[in-house]
């Protein structure tokens, strides 16, 4: 269901997966937008006619600081539909991310200053599987340690 002012746009990201040395996986928390205060993995949107690994590159930097990274590969696509409805009155949003499976050579972090994020950190399954967490968080989680 849409409203009458309803605008529909695809939102392209690159994100990445990250792991410390003892399996803990990078996330950071959304400072604004629709899902303020829920965490995510670092990323976000793909500018016009930017490569998506430059993105990755680029909000990787921008929201965890990190500049060190060993290798980057494609480890699946994510799709999420945010619809338009009564209780979220936005423009419904197709949410497209390029998720990577990112290999580091140093794990000091640093948070984004006036930014997406205001925080960024390394969390255990167990500790992640506790947060709120965006749809794509969700999915990231699932990804790196699949239920059984």
């Amino acid at each position: 269901m849409t409203s009458a002012s309803d605008n529909p746009r695809v939102h392209h990201g690159a994100y990445g997966t990250c792991r410390d040395p003892t399996n803990r996986l990078l996330l950071v928390h959304l400072a604004s937008g629709l899902d303020k205060g829920q965490w995510a993995l670092p990323g976000g949107e793909i500018e016009w006619g930017e490569h998506p690994d430059a993105a990755l590159l680029r909000k990787m930097e921008e929201e965890t600081g990190l500049v060190d990274i060993d290798s980057f590969r494609v480890t699946t696509v994510y799709s999420h539909t945010y619809p338009w409805s009564a209780q979220r009155p936005y423009n419904s949003i197709h949410h497209i991310g390029i998720v990577y499976e990112v290999c580091l050579e140093k794990f000091d972090l640093r948070p984004e200053e006036n930014g997406s994020t205001d925080r960024c950190e390394w969390f255990t399954e167990e500790g992640a599987r506790k947060l709120p967490l965006t749809p794509m968080g969700e999915c990231a989680v699932d990804l790196v340690w699949p239920q059984s």
